[in-house]
Formats: C-alpha cells, structure tokens, sequence
C-alpha cells in the first residue's frame, strides 16, 4: 500500500509530460495550408506583373534614348554644313500625307510649306528646296534599326521670318544689307527632325521632334513704322425712303487701308458694319444720332462721336414746301373688278409739278417719274379697299403734302340666284304676262341687280333681256300663243355678272 502510494503522483507526471510532447508535434489542418498557399501564389503573382511592367518600361525608356540620340545625330549634320548649305537637296517636291502620324501630314503639297509643331502656334513655313545641292540634307533618311525598334527619320529646312527687321509686308526686302532680296520672310532657316517609331506597348506610331534656328548674323534691325491712324468723317445719306435711310462711311488710311467700319444709331444704340448699310429708324420721325468707329490694317482707330453726326427721317406724307396736288382712280368709281386702273392727276396748289411719285401704301413709293395728269396705275391684289397715294415734285425736289383716293377693288362675281320660279300669270286679249320672282344670292356686299333673259322655246338664237331691276321680282308680256325659256343673273356693283340661275327654269 505504502509502494502504491509513493508512485501514483510520478505516473502522473509521466501522462502529463506525453501530453504535452503530442501537443507539440500537431500539423496545420486543410484549411490553414490552402490559405498558406493562396497567399503565396497572389504574391508570386505581384512580384511577375512588377517585373514585366519594369521590363516595359525599361523598353520604353530606351526607344527614348535612341530616338534621342538619332535627333541629336541629325541636328549635328545640321550643324556642320554652311548657312548656304542648309537646304534640302531632293530632287522632287515634298508630298503631303494622309496619314495623321506620319510628319509629312503638314506638309502643304501645292504650296509647299511645312508646319513645324503641327496644331501648335507656330504657323506653316515656306521649305528650303534646292534640287541635287551638295552638301545638304535629305528630307527622308534610310530606316535606323536599333536592337528590335526600327527608327524613321524625317528632316525639314523652312524660312523664318525674323522680326528683327519687319515681319509680313513690313519686312524689310534686303534685312541684311548683302545685296540679295530676303523679303518675304527668307531671313533665318529652321531646321527640323522628327524621328518616329512603334513603342514596346504597341499603342501604334511614337514620335520625337527637334528644332533649331539658324542664322547667317547679318540681319539688321529695322524699327516698325509708325502706324498713322485713320480718319472718319460724317456719312454721306445715299436715299431716305420713309424711316429707312442708306448711309455710307466717308473714311481715309494715310498710310494703310480701312479694316473694319462700325456704326451706332441713336435712339437705341443699334449697331451694324460696313462701309455702306442700310438702318431703319424707330417712330416718331426726328432726327437721330449716327456714330462711326473705323479700324485701319495697322490697329490704329478713329471715331466721329465729337462730330455730332446725325440723319433727319421724313414723314412721306408731309411736304416740305413742294406743290400740293390730287389724286381720282378710275373716274371716281367706287368699285372696280380689274387691279389696272386709270388715274387722274391735279395740281391743287404750289409751285408747277415737274415730277411725280405713285405709292400703294404711303410707304414704299416708286421711283419718279415727269409729271402727267393722266397715269395707268396697278392695284395691289387681293378683294378690298384699295388707296392710291401720289405726291409732287418741282424742279428743285421739293414735293407737297402726299395726297390719295381710295377704291374697292371686288374681282369675285355674285352666286346665282334660286328658287327661279313664276309667281303668277295672267292673260288679256291675245297677250299673257308672267311675273317671276327668285331668291338672292347669299354673301353679296355690293349687290347691282339682276336681269332675267328670255327667248321662244323653239329658238336657238342668243336670249334677250327681259328685265334689268334691283328686286327679286320681274314681269314679261309676250303672245299667248307663245312659250318662253326663262333665267336670271346677279351683277354686283364692279359690274362682275355671276353665273346663271340652274335649272330648271321657268317656262311659260
């Protein structure tokens, strides 16, 4: 008993220390080595897409450097030859190109110009071509192939207009005194180089350019001209018909040309540009400000808003101390069915008339013409009242008060009438009469009358008027032995006659 209880507690210890070795020894479950593993492929994953981006770029940076290098070759050739010498010796002209890419897009064939940075500010330049010249360069060089990247090579000479002695029409036509005309912008040569490639990420054609300006030394500064501004006096008025005048700009350059002529008209600042415009002025008639603001070619400007400019418009229908006259149309008639009529001319009053101008609205007046007291005449067209206005003229232009005459002008005949019938009939001896009576027609404002016609029933000859009256009613006396054919028609008070009345009429 005494042994068993000395070595439970040591068998114990024992169990406990086995336990604790197992723990030890325990692996990673499923799940823990799949986790493992994913992480390590994600990162093997990152490290390869750095290393090929790095790869990439490598390839990139050293298409750079070579195409930099091949610019700075090419300018150095450049470099070496004489100012005479920088020319480009291809026998023919440049083409253009279609191709966006390609550098020879700005080339101008026809005009054979080149634009040094494409879209940017520099505008095109003339090329310096001359044709078998040696030493010069080559507009195309042979391909340069550098490791798997194959380079083209592209050169240009362009004229440079230098400002030192005057740009544009102000370049001075010998800037550097050497006896040979360089007008015309030939003063300094550009020369540039443009390299293009496909870069290593395939995105298509890559490209370089390099420029330099080259010089013989020999221009002279030449101080701009001084730009003489331009003068503006007041406009001249061509025409004043009724509110719309026509104006033209009076206007020198001394030393240039008239750019731009701008012109504001009071009351409502209204503008335009022109040397000559035509401006229709508000109500009431008066008289309204004109100002005129003109720029020469130089950028030099003049206005006349010191002058007080100013135009009167003139009421057509108010005289200005010219002789009064009248106007008649068509004899005084009320009516009329033709848009032609005759006109009948006074004098009334004033001094003797030797021209005259006709208008169909007080407005727009025709041009004059000698004074007649007799004028054919054309209405507007369209049914309605229709006004004539007519002013004189003396021999000094003066004319009178607008005078006019009014006429209906109705080229619309009347409906025929209905409801054609004999009302009564009555005999006496050896004659019968017959009373007819009929209905208007509707929609008629200037209604004349009616006149019924007749003839014998057996008859094919014309018919004969058997009454003229402005009532619905009419009587006919003839032989009782007789039969008559009977209609009616409406005639309005321009004399249209309309159709006849429809059958059946009335015989008897």
């Amino acid at each position: 008993m005494w042994g068993m209880r000395t070595s439970s507690p040591m068998v114990a210890r024992r169990f406990r220390n086995r336990l604790a070795r197992l723990r030890d020894e325990e692996g990673f479950t499923l799940v823990e080595a799949m986790a493992a593993l994913s992480i390590l492929a994600i990162g093997i994953f990152a490290a390869a897409q750095a290393l090929t981006a790095g790869l990439v770029t490598t390839g990139l940076s050293r298409q750079r450097l070579a195409a930099r290098s091949a610019l700075d070759q090419q300018m150095e050739d450049a470099r070496t030859l004489n100012y005479d010498n920088l020319v480009l010796s291809d026998a023919s002209p440049l083409s253009h190109s279609t191709t966006s890419t390609n550098p020879d897009y700005w080339v101008d064939q026809n005009a054979q110009t080149y634009d040094p940075d494409g879209s940017g500010p520099l505008g095109p330049e003339s090329m310096v071509r001359v044709a078998g010249a040696s030493p010069a360069l080559q507009h195309y060089q042979n391909p340069l192939v550098v490791g798997s990247t194959t380079y083209t090579v592209y050169r240009y000479v362009t004229w440079v207009d230098s400002p030192t002695d005057g740009i544009g029409a102000a370049d001075a036509a010998d800037g550097n005194r050497d006896g040979v005309s360089d007008a015309g912008g030939q003063d300094e040569k550009r020369v540039t180089v443009v390299v293009t490639w496909n870069d290593e990420f395939g995105r298509g054609t890559t490209s370089q350019t390099q420029s330099s300006l080259f010089t013989d030394g020999k221009v002279i500064y030449t101080a701009p001209t001084k730009n003489t501004p331009p003068t503006v006096s007041c406009p001249s008025v061509s025409s004043i018909n009724d509110r719309t005048v026509t104006l033209s700009a009076v206007t020198s350059d001394p030393d240039g040309t008239i750019a731009s002529v701008g012109w504001s008209f009071g009351p409502d600042s209204s503008t335009a540009t022109g040397t000559t415009v035509t401006h229709t002025f508000p109500l009431p008639y008066g008289t309204y400000s004109i100002v005129n603001t003109v720029v020469d070619n130089g950028g030099g400007s003049a206005t006349n808003s010191s002058l007080n400019c100013s135009v009167t418009t003139l009421n057509p229908l108010a005289g200005n101390g010219g002789p009064d006259g009248s106007v008649v149309i068509a004899g005084g008639a009320t009516y009329t069915n033709t848009t032609i009529v005759t006109l009948t001319i006074a004098k009334t009053s004033g001094g003797n008339p030797t021209q005259m101008q006709l208008s169909n609205d007080g407005t727009t007046w025709n041009p004059k013409v000698a004074f007649n007291t007799s004028a054919s005449w054309t209405l507007l067209t369209g049914d309605g009242t229709k006004t004539v206005y007519i002013r004189l003229f003396d021999s000094s232009g003066r004319y009178g008060t607008a005078t006019n005459d009014a006429i209906v002008l109705d080229t619309t005949p009347p409906g025929a009438p209905t409801n054609f019938v004999i009302a009564s009939s009555s005999t006496s001896g050896s004659n019968k009469t017959l009373s007819f009576t009929w209905s208007a027609p509707s929609g008629v404002a200037d209604l004349g009358g009616y006149r019924v016609w007749g003839r014998l029933i057996t008859s094919t000859g014309a018919f004969s008027l058997v009454c003229d009256t402005s009532s619905t009613t009419c009587s006919h006396t003839h032989k009782k032995t007789d039969t008559y054919e009977y209609y009616v028609q409406a005639y309005d008070l321009a004399t249209n006659v309309g159709p006849q009345s429809a059958a059946p009429n009335p015989t008897g």
